[in-house]
């Protein structure tokens, strides 16, 4: 039976985890450096689960199975399935670049030095969304890719389960079917078919989730953050309690960010780069003030009881980090640019933070370190990949008709 979807109004694991902290590291937005991640991606997971901080674009939710779809219907084997795959991948990103829309395309700037392929990219999201329905890692799926496509071959129930008893196809029975020239001529825009597909498999597998409500009655992606969309007060009672919850964290814990970028600033050698930077901080800290002091009442009314309430039901948050959240949030440095940028507590507060979770390699106090800080780091306010889903949402409501296409 073809995949429908109707418009209601309802609304590798640990492998994904390095690799993705290998990537954040290199990004001056999203690094961690005051050690929030877990708090930051729990939060990020129940509001757009699938996503990444560096997936681009919806339809690589379709381009990764059919390209091993292809493979398999080559005959190709468990020993070169890596090889092939890799190089069926860069013929994709090839294809994308000849086309009028470029945005987003893996591998644009990498060139053959591209690391990480969008197979290994989407895998865990398109688990998520139950477009993959294999369960391990991509590694063990390559090493079983005959075996496991041997699957396909038999009788399917709705969710890919063997009538006979078998072995569950790899991938989504319904899964729409490739254009017969993929990957030659390939681009991003999603065709009908296949932007109600991927509205389904978001709405079957994350139906509580902001991402599954913009899917289905989003009516634009135009907002810095996800608080500040125009929908708000139409969102689910919980997500607008996650909203709450994450946007007194982001507009807080930004002050620590920007602190410590300060104070790398003012151990840099003397010379215009130590001006010019320290001077950066100190305006940014000023505006976060200017920003936060109207929000002082919403801040001090926090019921960060329930935050963390909501946060230990979904991951393991150490001893440490609770301390530090705590004793940021009682120092309260949005109250002045003295106590925000000069406060001695509040300084002994974010380098004890830095020394505690890097040790040796901690930058401040330490000039040999500090050598390889890029002059901003971690300073992007959390939006718990907001971004990310903003775009992928639009190429979804431009494949269903929507007004707010592309950018």
């Amino acid at each position: 039976m073809p995949s429908t979807f109707t418009w209601l109004d309802h609304s590798e694991h640990d492998r994904r985890r390095v690799l993705e902290a290998v990537d954040r590291f290199k990004e001056t937005d999203t690094r961690d450096e005051l050690g929030l991640g877990a708090i930051r991606d729990t939060f990020a997971d129940l509001l757009f689960p699938g996503t990444s901080t560096i997936q681009t674009r919806a339809r690589y939710f379709l381009f990764v199975p059919w390209m091993y779809r292809q493979l398999h219907e080559k005959r190709v084997t468990a020993d070169k399935v890596m090889a092939r795959a890799r190089k069926e991948e860069i013929l994709l990103r090839d294809a994308l670049l000849q086309s009028e829309d470029t945005v987003g395309v893996l591998g644009k700037v990498a060139g053959a030095a591209l690391k990480r392929l969008p197979s290994n990219v989407y895998w865990q999201g398109l688990g998520a969304w139950k477009i993959r329905l294999y369960p391990s890692s991509q590694q063990e799926y390559h090493r079983y890719f005959e075996r496991l496509h041997s699957a396909d071959e038999g009788g399917r129930d709705d969710d890919g389960e063997s009538l006979d008893g078998g072995r569950m196809a790899p991938w989504h029975l319904h899964l729409p079917p490739a254009p017969d020239t993929f990957p030659e001529g390939a681009d991003f825009e999603l065709r009908p078919d296949e932007a109600r597909y991927i509205a389904e498999r978001i709405c079957f597998s994350a139906p509580r989730s902001l991402l599954a409500f913009l899917v289905l009655r989003g009516k634009t992606v135009d907002a810095d953050h996800p608080w500040a969309h125009p929908q708000l007060a139409e969102f689910p009672a919980h997500i607008q309690e996650l909203l709450h919850h994450g946007q007194l964290l982001a507009e807080s814990l930004h002050g620590a960010a920007l602190l410590y970028n300060l104070m790398l600033a003012e151990e840099l050698p003397p010379g215009p780069h130590k001006d010019e930077r320290t001077e950066t901080f100190r305006q940014e800290l000023e505006a976060w003030v200017t920003e936060l002091q109207p929000r002082g009442d919403a801040l001090s009314r926090w019921k960060r009881a329930d935050f963390w309430s909501l946060v230990q039901q979904h991951t393991r948050v150490s001893g440490a980090t609770h301390r530090f959240v705590e004793q940021w949030q009682e120092h309260a440095p949005w109250q002045s640019l003295q106590r925000a940028a000069d406060d001695a507590a509040v300084r002994r507060l974010v380098r004890d933070r830095e020394r505690q979770l890097k040790g040796a390699r901690a930058r401040l106090g330490n000039p040999r370190a500090l050598e390889l800080w890029n002059g901003a780091s971690g300073v992007g306010r959390l939006d718990y990949r907001w971004r990310s889903a903003a775009r992928i949402l639009m190429d979804i409501h431009a494949g269903l008709g929507g007004r707010h296409a592309r950018a």
